[in-house]
This record gives C-alpha cells, sequence and structure tokens, in this order.
C-alpha cells in the first residue's frame, strides 16, 4: 500500500498507517537530506514550467522519496508528483507505466514535503522522480545552482547539469556516519551551451562604482548605500532587516541609456566585484533576481545564487550564473536584454549588521572570463581598437550644363527654274530648182546650228 502525502498536514495519518523510521524525526526539517545545503532558490512552477524532477540512486531500502516545496505562504496549490524507474534516457523512462503515482498534492503546507512514503519500501536502485502540473496558486520547490553527484535534474524534459533540487530520501536502515547516501547515476551527455561565447573581455557597457554618481542609490529600510572614500559602494544590512532586497534597475542609478543593451545571449554571466567587512558572522548566501526586458519584475525561477566567502575580507567576485535556468536560456535567444536584478543581499533576519563593498558589476561571455577579469576597465578601454576616422569625401562638383546651342534654320530651297520648252522643228522647206537655191538652204542651215547652242546653255542653268 502508497500513500501520497504532504508532511505536515497529514503526520497524524501517517503515524495512525504508517510504520515512521527511528531516523526520520533527524530528517525532516526543511533543508532536505539528498542535496547541498545551498538550495536557497525557489523555483516557481505555476504558468512558467511544465515539469521538473530528478534522477537518484539510492543505496538502501527507503521508506520516503520526494522534494521540498514551497506554496508561497498561503498553503495553496497543487503538484502531481509521479516515480518511474530510470530506464536508458528520459524519453524511454517516462514513456513507461511509472512505479508510483501519477497523483496530485493539494494545498500543502509552505516549504512542506511533497512525495512517497511507501509501507512497502522501494528498493536500492536509480528512479526518476517528477513533479509536474502546478495549478491554482503559486507552487514550486526549492533549488540550488549546482550540481550534486547524488541526482542529475531534468526541467521539461531537458537535462540541466548545474541545477540540483531540495530533496528528502530516508532510509530503513539509517547509513552509518559518513557515508555516502547516494549511488553511481547514469552518464549523461551534457548539451550544448546555447548561449555566451569564448571571449575573455567584458561587455563594453560596465558599472565601476568609483566612476559612477552613487546618490542615485536610494536605500531602504532593509538595505543601506553610502559612498567609500576610494569610491566605491558599501551596502549595510540592518541587524533583524527582514526579506533585505534591491531593485537595482540599472537606467535608475547608473550613466546608462534606455536603449543601451546588454545581451543576455552574448553575456549570459554576471560578475560583482565585493567584499565581505566582517568574518564573525557568516548568515549564508543571497539571490539575485534577473531583469530582463521580459522578465520584469523579481519572479521564482528567475534567479541565481549570491555565495560570498565568509573567511576573507579580501576582493572576491561573485558569478551570477543563470544558464542552468532554462526559462532564462528560452528568454534569451528570443533577444532578451540585461535591465538589471533584484539584489538580496542575504535570504535570512540577519542576528546582526552585514556590511559590503562593492567595486564593480559587468557582464561576461563565459565564467572563466568574468573569473579571469583584474577589473583594470583602463587597460580594457586602451586595448579596444580606436576606429581610423574616414575622411569626409570631397563632393564632386555638379558640372555645368552647356546651354543647347539654337538649331540652325535650314535654307530655303531655291526654286528650280522652268525649263525653256525646246523650239518646234522648223518645217524644212522644199527645194527650188533655179540656180539661187543653195543660198537659201545656207540661211537655214546656221539658224539650226543657233538653236542647238541655245539649248546647251540650258542645260548648264540647270
Amino acid at each position: 500500500m502508497k500513500k501520497i502525502l504532504s508532511l505536515i498536514a497529514a503526520i497524524a495519518l501517517v503515524a495512525a498507517m504508517m510504520v515512521i523510521p527511528a531516523n526520520a524525526g533527524l530528517q525532516e526539517d526543511n533543508n532536505g537530506n539528498y542535496n547541498p545545503p545551498t538550495t536557497g532558490m525557489a523555483i516557481q512552477m505555476l504558468n512558467t514550467i511544465d515539469n521538473l524532477g530528478s534522477v537518484i540512486s539510492t543505496v538502501g531500502d527507503t521508506n520516503r522519496v520526494g522534494f521540498i516545496c514551497p506554496s508561497w505562504s498561503n498553503d495553496l496549490g497543487s503538484l502531481t508528483v509521479t516515480l518511474w524507474k530510470w530506464d536508458t534516457d528520459y524519453e524511454t523512462t517516462v514513456a513507461a507505466d511509472p512505479l508510483y503515482g501519477p497523483d496530485v498534492v493539494e494545498n500543502f503546507e509552505d516549504n512542506s514535503f511533497v512525495g512517497f512514503e511507501f509501507e512497502t519500501p522501494l528498493p536500492a536502485g536509480v528512479y526518476y522522480v517528477n513533479l509536474s502540473d502546478a495549478a491554482e496558486d503559486p507552487v514550486g520547490v526549492w533549488s540550488g545552482q549546482s550540481a550534486y553527484p547524488g541526482q542529475l535534474t531534468f526541467q521539461n524534459g531537458e537535462y540541466v547539469p548545474k541545477l540540483c533540487l531540495r530533496m528528502q530520501v530516508d532510509y530503513v536502515t539509517p547509513l552509518e556516519e559518513g557515508a555516502v547516501p547516494y549511488g553511481s547515476l547514469p552518464d549523461l551527455e551534457k548539451p550544448p551551451m546555447k548561449v555566451g561565447g569564448t571571449g575573455m573581455d567584458p561587455c563594453e557597457i560596465y558599472f565601476d562604482m568609483t566612476k559612477e554618481d552613487l546618490s542615485y542609490f536610494e536605500g531602504s529600510s532593509t538595505v543601506e548605500f553610502s559612498a567609500n572614500e576610494d569610491g566605491t559602494l558599501h551596502v549595510t544590512i540592518p541587524e533583524g532587516a527582514f526579506d533585505s532586497q534591491y531593485p537595482l534597475t540599472f537606467s535608475s542609478v547608473f550613466d546608462i541609456g534606455m536603449d543601451d543593451e546588454i545581451s543576455c545571449e552574448k553575456y549570459p554571466y554576471m560578475a560583482i566585484r565585493l567584499r565581505v567587512c566582517d568574518t564573525s558572522y557568516a548568515p549564508g548566501a543571497g539571490e539575485a533576481f534577473y531583469f530582463t526586458t521580459t522578465i520584469a519584475g523579481a519572479t521564482g525561477g528567475y534567479s541565481s545564487e549570491i555565495a560570498y566567502d565568509y573567511t576573507t575580507t579580501e576582493w572576491q567576485t561573485i558569478i551570477i550564473d543563470p544558464t542552468s535556468n532554462k526559462t532564462f536560456i528560452d528568454n534569451a535567444l528570443e533577444g532578451d536584454s540585461w535591465i538589471g536584478f533584484r539584489f538580496d543581499p542575504v535570504n535570512i533576519t540577519p542576528t546582526q549588521e552585514i556590511n559590503f563593498d562593492i567595486a564593480w558589476i559587468a557582464f561576461f561571455e563565459n565564467e572563466d572570463a568574468a573569473r579571469a577579469f583584474d577589473g583594470d576597465f583602463a587597460a580594457f578601454e586602451a586595448s579596444k581598437p580606436t576606429p581610423t576616422p574616414k575622411p569626409d569625401p570631397t563632393p564632386t562638383p555638379e558640372p555645368e550644363v552647356t546651354a543647347e546651342p539654337e538649331v540652325t534654320a535650314e535654307p530655303e530651297v531655291t526654286a528650280e527654274p522652268a525649263a525653256t520648252a525646246e523650239p518646234k522643228a522648223t518645217e524644212k522647206p522644199a527645194g527650188k530648182k533655179s540656180g539661187c537655191g543653195g543660198f537659201v538652204g545656207g540661211i537655214i542651215a546656221v539658224a539650226g546650228v543657233a538653236a542647238a547652242a541655245v539649248i546647251v546653255i540650258k542645260k548648264k542653268e540647270r
């Protein structure tokens, strides 16, 4: 027999129906026991994530397997939980019939256990446990942005190497002190990185506190700001400050225009150079909620851990790495730009005052570049090639248009003189038989020659 239970809401029912192992009470805290301690980010699943789960490898019989889930303080909302025997890959696993579930857990108490409790223990093995179908009100699961050797985490069916979930795995027989609580996991191929690059220089838009007008930081009742003598930014979280946070929108506090863009796709890594001012108190990690062109406000599931080294007061570089956040990656690939982040310096109510100094904030293509950068922005600026100015082209004067010459009138054609009609041939007179007939014939011959001359002259005139 198997039961789906919310830990707090069903303690009485569990006690009546099931045997609670002796070691269960030691593990029933909200930090879980099958994850690193830095699972301080709540992933909100409502409307953003269809399913979220982990492959686990247990080393003994278990009587409880599940997640620690927030319901955002109102104890409302629902999640569906399912458990499969792992087989080869995600698609093959979820295509088979589950061992347990799917079962709906409704209106569970904030930060309580959501999962399975077994009357017949679950044998050691490799399993996939999944949360899905968030409904009604915001619900989700606590998470950490780091690989944990006891889990392989999937979001919407895609393996996310830098993500683990806050889980509870209770063994029937308590493990010996120091024993490793997990077994070998399947060897999964890491998905290709879809954002960032190999460049080592920061983005050309960065925020050097010594060059900025820090008077635009207004502060609040939970976070206070001031300028140090060296120009760096001093941050104070008062003792007892509840939910310390500051919405750091870049255009409101830095010399940056609304049109200046820092591409989330090209520069997904944010680096903050800071130092802890006191090593006597270690209040834990903080959180940075992403503000981008499509993520306008702090939203569960859009954040990264701010992990400090409290053992030193030397300057350290804090990397804000959203590359384990599949939803952020999807938005980045759609053209999102950074516009800021909500700065939550710590996630607890501090029992004494906390002080930090911040030197700069910059964006990088990869984590190695962020860690290698020495903060010398002057050298970075000097290393950029200065574009050779192009001389203004000398305009070529337009040629003057020469006036078109007037068309000379065509000479008039002189009319051809009319041809003179050729004279009619004179009829030859009849000849006389007398001694003087030769004289008359001579006169006629001369006249004929003259007529011929006239004709020739006329032809030449033509």
